[in-house]
């Protein structure tokens, strides 16, 4: 399985390691024939001359099957869908978190088609490095992912239980470092201030001295000439 950026989530029936954690959709044990990365398409992927006679053989085979084996094979057509759906719901809800399309896991019905009954989603649950607040949104999405189809598995809830869990942890980076931050500007603000301070005495003291320049000023200032009348 591919590691990126970290821990890899996948919804899946048959992975698990330290590595990664899992969760996918529940399915019988029932055997099976081959997991691939593509939709539910004929393993003949050739000439539509061939796929005719595919489908005229598989009509043939299905007018040959008795009532249980006929049974077993709209069993395996209903669980089919049930796991694309659920599947497709993962991958829709992940995003861009989502590292690649569904996978299945491929039963051989009695009709001689082969039938989804497992599925995986690989998901990227690592955290973003050193921004805690689109690690919250990321973990939130993740979460919203596992949580998708309308029942989710054990597996599922345990993704969606991991999610929450790092996004408690990136809200706690991102107190951290929002406290980290208003004790700086506290700090700042504290030395402007003492600064501030330590200039008042000098602006008192020239205060203080441009009075006394007045005060003296005026004093040596002489007094108005008396103007006296001559009569001759």
């Amino acid at each position: 399985m591919d590691i990126i950026g970290g821990i890899n989530s996948f919804y899946s029936s048959n992975h698990n390691s330290h590595e990664s954690f899992t969760a996918y959709v529940n399915t019988e044990n029932n055997p099976t024939v081959n997991t691939d990365n593509s939709t539910n398409t004929s393993t003949d992927t050739g000439k539509k001359e061939n796929q005719t006679k595919q489908n005229d053989s598989h009509e043939l085979v299905k007018q040959q099957l008795n009532e249980e084996e006929l049974k077993q094979v709209q069993e395996l057509k209903k669980r089919d869908q049930e796991v694309r759906t659920h599947e497709a719901a993962h991958l829709a809800a992940a995003g861009q978190y989502a590292t690649g399309g569904a996978s299945y896991t491929y039963h051989r019905g009695p009709d001689g088609k082969n039938y989804a009954v497992a599925g995986e989603v690989g998901i990227d649950t690592s955290a973003i490095a050193n921004d805690p607040a689109a690690t919250i949104q990321k973990a939130r999405q993740i979460r919203a992912a596992a949580n998708a189809p309308a029942h989710p598995s054990s597996q599922d809830r345990q993704v969606a239980s991991q999610a929450a869990s790092l996004e408690a942890q990136a809200r706690a980076e991102l107190a951290e470092k929002q406290q980290e931050n208003k004790n700086a500007n506290e700090k700042i603000t504290s030395t402007e201030k003492k600064h501030e301070n330590d200039d008042f005495p000098l602006n008192s003291q020239a205060k203080n001295a441009n009075k006394q320049y007045d005060a003296i000023s005026n004093t040596d200032k002489p007094d108005s000439p008396q103007i006296i009348d001559l009569i001759a």
